[in-house]
């Protein structure tokens, strides 16, 4: 079957581990790519959404090769690998915006089998893929073409001579040389949290009372609450929709962010999880109050929630209402909030509110005058961070800047009073 008949999707294993398959129609998985997935990646300890994009990688690659009527498992078998010209044409193929939409069906244009040619595609398309899409892609594609080879002649003769195991590292290496160079990621279009005037706006409109919240009234109040629990604990989106009930002691105020991979009680079959450590974080009284109003009044109204602790649910009626809030459902509250406010809120998004969190950090940590060490380590354990990691400067970039900005401003004042003294 053709790359075309396949998606890839989670699949819950009956011990609630998630892993990421390349299915067929009928639900039957790809045997190649799930082997590859399951020993190459998932016993290294990766990710489950790190699978999920190798996985979605080789898809691709499949597609390419349906393209070319180009059997990889004959070509293998028969010591037949990968020409340059066919790799520039998949470098090409990665390349493109379209392999999606011919993958779901459509039609896009076929790249040229000629080395020249296919050399030439990237700069005659017009809509193509980020470097560090197409790195990714060319990566796991070397990596996933160069196993699949040496098992393929394993299978046929046993023993991969040292010859045949030169050519299909060549292969590969060829593919791997064709990667973009990763760009250096620019400080000025890097994320940073929001700024106070949208802070303040943001913080308006979610009000259940506001006029302008865009949300209907039976969701206004756990909305609110998503935002203020991301606003004010600066937790993951993972981690937010991770939180149970029972996580909350409502007599300390305080909540335990913990780690639940492969939790079986956990019915999303994309599981949100505590991604680096686990922590336990305090909640104001104001803040604790509202997480209790909404398990106590909201959420008990809705009999499927009954079913499971997970503290965010869906409210939608549906074959999905009372079911814990999915990823996508969390999105899609915040693109909803982005185009009700375009203006001062397009970048809204719960990271954003993350880097946001981190902020307001900083600037409390400079008001009590906290030395720069004890602040790292305080930084670390509330953001779940491993300490010396260097995971806190991606997250300070925009109190880093104003810092840096008013140092400039002191600067250029220093010298303006020395030309002022100097006429005098």
């Amino acid at each position: 079957m053709g790359a075309m008949g396949f998606s890839a999707r989670f699949v819950k294993l009956s011990d609630g581990e998630r892993l990421p398959m390349l299915v067929d129609r009928a639900g039957l998985p790809h045997w190649h790519a799930t082997l590859f997935i399951t020993t190459q990646i998932r016993n290294a300890s990766k990710a489950p959404n790190t699978m999920l994009a190798a996985l979605s990688a080789v898809r691709s690659l499949l597609g390419w090769a349906d393209s070319y009527a180009i059997d990889l498992e004959k070509r293998f078998s028969s010591r037949h690998f990968l020409t340059e010209s066919e790799i520039e044409s998949l470098r090409a193929y990665f390349g493109s915006r379209d392999i999606q939409h011919e993958l779901n069906g459509g039609k896009v244009a076929r790249f040229p089998r000629r080395m020249e040619s296919a050399r030439a595609a990237p700069m005659l398309a017009d809509d193509r893929v980020s470097s560090a899409t197409l790195y990714n892609r060319m990566t796991y594609a070397a990596n996933y073409l160069e196993w699949l080879a040496v098992r393929i002649v394993e299978r046929e003769a046993r023993h991969v001579d040292g010859e045949t195991l030169e050519r299909i590292k060549a292969m590969a290496y060829s593919i791997r040389r064709r990667r973009p160079n990763k760009p250096a990621r620019s400080l000025l279009a890097a994320r940073r949290g929001l700024s106070e005037e949208a802070q303040q706006r943001l913080l308006d409109l979610i009000r259940p009372d506001s006029p302008h919240n865009p949300f209907e009234p039976e969701v206004r109040q756990r909305n609110q609450l998503i935002v203020h629990l991301l606003y004010d604990l600066g937790v993951r989106a993972g981690e937010l929709l991770a939180l149970k009930v029972t996580d909350f002691n409502f007599e300390q105020n305080e909540v335990v962010v913990a780690r639940r991979h492969g939790d079986a009680n956990d019915p999303r079959t994309n599981q949100p999880v505590v991604k680096t450590m686990d922590r336990r974080l305090p909640l104001t009284n104001s803040l604790a109050a509202e997480v209790s109003h909404y398990v106590i009044t909201e959420r008990r109204r809705l009999h499927a929630a009954r079913r499971h602790s997970f503290l965010l649910v869906t409210h939608q009626s549906g074959p999905f209402q009372g079911q814990p809030l999915s990823m996508k459902g969390l999105n899609k509250i915040f693109a909803t909030i982005r185009e009700s406010e375009p203006e001062l809120l397009a970048r809204l998004s719960p990271h954003v509110l993350r880097h946001t969190a981190c902020d307001r950090f900083s600037a409390l940590m400079d008001t009590n005058r906290v030395r720069v060490p004890e602040e790292e380590k305080m930084r670390s354990y509330l953001m779940g961070w491993k300490e010396g990691s260097g995971t806190a400067a991606v997250y300070t970039r925009r109190h880093t800047a104003n810092k840096a900005r008013e140092a400039s401003l002191q600067l250029q004042q220093l010298r303006h009073r020395k030309k002022e003294g100097d006429n005098g």
